[in-house]
């Protein structure tokens, strides 16, 4: 992330994709700011603002061709050939990502590994779940990856330790204790319990209050 981007434009631009691919798949040729905008709850004024950061798409008053306009914000996420995600934790909430995959994303499980002994070996939805310990052997010196995180609470930061030593930079942790990493990794939280905290934050105020804006 550069001095210009702030992690609500970043947040914006990945809504604002999920609305492109949902358009794409419904054969839509040309979309506005305000068709955008809308499932976001913000201005077509600040998706315009927040393409021109990054250059002249389209035409005033003609719209976007979606799939050219998804290209560049894939670009501009890195996400045209995102990396491969490896999950750590085959309980329940890690079965059902296994089975179920990243719907609307070109992200891709490449490994699945647990803590808990009794679920090795399992296979879940085409993966073999490897213990944690065999995560070096099994990964092969790749460290491009994601690192995702669903494990039994109180075993997160075992989890972190195990993937930082195997290279991993980036995770994404479904369990809500913090965590601890060195310097240079990133990690990232599904935050559940915030979440429905802006929610009930709207429904009290009536304002119904976006996150987006």
């Amino acid at each position: 992330m550069n001095k210009t981007e702030s992690e609500a434009t970043l947040k914006r631009l990945s809504h604002y994709a999920r609305c492109l691919r949902m358009a794409i798949a419904n054969g839509i040729d040309i979309i506005t700011s305000s068709s955008i905008a809308e499932p976001c709850g913000i201005s077509p004024a600040s998706v315009r603002k927040d393409l021109a950061a990054y250059g002249e798409f389209g035409k005033q008053g003609s719209g976007y061709n979606p799939e050219e306009l998804l290209g560049v914000i894939e670009r501009i996420l890195g996400i045209i050939s995102p990396p491969p995600v490896v999950l750590l934790g085959a309980g329940r909430l890690g079965r059902a990502l296994l089975e179920g995959g990243i719907p609307g994303t070109k992200y891709r499980f490449l490994g699945a590994f647990d803590i808990d002994s009794t679920r090795t070996g399992e296979l879940i939805g085409g993966f073999k779940v490897y213990h944690a310990s065999q995560m070096s052997r099994v990964l092969d010196g790749i460290t491009d990856f994601i690192g995702m995180i669903c494990v039994t609470p109180g075993l997160a930061q075992q989890a972190v330790d195990l993937l930082v030593k195997d290279g991993c930079r980036a995770i994404l942790s479904f369990n809500v204790e913090p965590l601890h990493a060195p310097p240079g990794v990133n990690i990232r939280y599904t935050d559940m319990p915030f979440e429905m905290d802006l929610l009930s934050h709207g429904l009290k105020t009536r304002e119904g209050a976006n996150e987006y804006d």
